[in-house]
């Protein structure tokens, strides 16, 4: 599966309400998120901070018939969402991505030990405090299948993700294969983990 021109996705990926997502930049910037997630091929994904699903749809258009897990709080905190996301988001992957399992989860990850399974490809894109980010890569790092692909959001847009996830790195060096950054809207940081 492609990713959508842009006309699609404003029509059936942006909610309402979210129209500054459907800018062109915006629009770019997930579209940069399924050319990782591409590259990755994974069978099982994982996103902490689902939020409206923009970012879980790009992944399971690059890797259509993979299993999908996404785990945020009610109300999503960062980002100014103040509703329950969740049932718009299992419509909008349900209907678009039929031979996925799809599991969404209400859970704040700083109060988890581990995300209950291995993923392939895991999105941290959750609370953006240094604190939070550095627990959220933990976690997630341990759920990361060998080869795995950690992509860390607003890595250049937020110090504080900058400023966890490059200790993050410099405290795990000897089991990661290789990390780089994306340049992108908000910048991203991907993480291989060494098989």
């Amino acid at each position: 599966m492609d990713f959508p021109a842009i006309e699609m996705w404003r029509s059936i990926v942006l909610a309402p309400g979210e129209e500054k997502f459907g800018r062109r930049d915006f629009y770019e910037y997930y579209r940069e998120k399924f050319r990782i997630c591409r590259l990755c091929g994974p069978a099982s994904i994982a996103e902490i901070g689902v939020r409206w699903g923009y970012s879980a749809f790009a992944f399971l258009c690059a890797a259509p018939g993979a299993s999908y897990t996404g785990f945020d709080l009610i109300g999503g905190g960062h980002g100014g969402v103040a509703d329950d996301t969740f049932p718009r988001v299992a419509e909008l992957l349900e209907q678009n991505f039929p031979g996925s399992k799809i599991d969404l989860i209400h859970a704040d990850t700083r109060t988890l030990e581990s995300l209950g399974g291995s993923f392939d490809f895991i999105h941290v894109d959750g609370n953006h405090s240094i604190m939070a980010v550095a627990h959220d890569l933990k976690i997630a790092f341990e759920s990361l299948s060998p080869g795995g692909v950690l992509l860390v959001d607003d890595y250049d847009y937020i110090g504080g993700v900058k400023v966890a996830t490059n200790g993050f790195v410099l405290g795990k060096r000897d089991k990661i294969e290789q990390f780089y950054t994306v340049e992108s809207l908000r910048g991203e940081m991907v993480i291989r983990r060494k098989k």
